[in-house]
């Protein structure tokens, strides 16, 4: 499988993934800000960012206080479920990996 058409597969799978308590998936939301994949494609970085240039964002505020760890586990369980073998969630602002 070429690595355009993995890459599409990947942001529909992740576009698939809904924002507990909210009707807006990760990519639309802007939570997800990029990912990168391996060469071998059995790895994956996943660049989220769960601030706003509005500090007054209820939204931001909300899934970064209450909702982080189990929008990471859903991305992960997603991406692994698609076959990569290591899926790392990399939160843009610390650089710490969730």
């Amino acid at each position: 499988m070429s690595m355009n058409k993995l890459a599409r597969e990947v942001e529909e799978s992740l576009r698939k993934i809904i924002v507990p308590g909210f009707d807006v998936d990760l990519v639309s939301s802007g939570v997800i800000k990029s990912f990168r994949l391996s060469r071998d494609a059995k790895k994956i970085v996943v660049f989220v960012d769960f601030t706003s240039s509005d500090p007054a964002c209820y939204f931001c505020k909300f899934i970064n206080h209450t909702l982080w760890t189990t929008i990471a586990r859903k991305i992960k369980e997603t991406l692994k479920t698609m076959g990569f073998e290591e899926v790392y969630v990399v939160d843009t602002s610390t650089r710490g990996e969730l």
